[in-house]
């Protein structure tokens, strides 16, 4: 990887992680209003609450995620340039396209199909199932 391919790949996080750092988390609304009452009148009411409440937890819980490996792919640019760019698996050499479209991957298309398999699957129709 050149030196002017790992500025652009560093301003790319750079740009991704003001971004992400500039979103407000979900707000997790209570589920109860008044400190008296035991949660929500409405058994339906609840169930909303609860999923609104697991939605936004998960969302707040991905942004954070992604935060954490942006700062980690800054910091192995820091460390040691040489290095960035190479699968923590295989050690060759991860293509600069994958990097540009995910500049905060560690691992290779091939090592990353490996660890998660399923992720490349393709979906399933009602046709498959038939």
């Amino acid at each position: 990887m050149t030196e002017a391919q790992r500025s652009a790949i560093r301003r790319r996080l750079e740009r991704l992680r003001d971004e992400v750092g500039g979103k407000v988390p979900a707000r997790i609304e209570p589920n109860r209003t008044d400190v008296a009452a035991a949660g929500v009148a409405d058994e339906d009411a609840q169930a909303l609450s609860e999923m609104h409440q697991v939605l936004a937890s998960k969302r707040n819980q991905g942004q954070a995620d992604l935060l954490g490996r942006i700062a980690r792919a800054i910091d192995r640019l820091d460390a040691d340039p040489e290095l960035f760019g190479l699968c923590e698996e295989c050690e060759d050499e991860i293509p600069v396209e994958r990097l540009e479209a995910v500049p905060h991957a560690t691992l290779c298309t091939t090592c990353q199909a490996k660890r998660d398999p399923q992720r490349n699957q393709r979906r399933r129709s009602s046709a498959d199932l038939g």
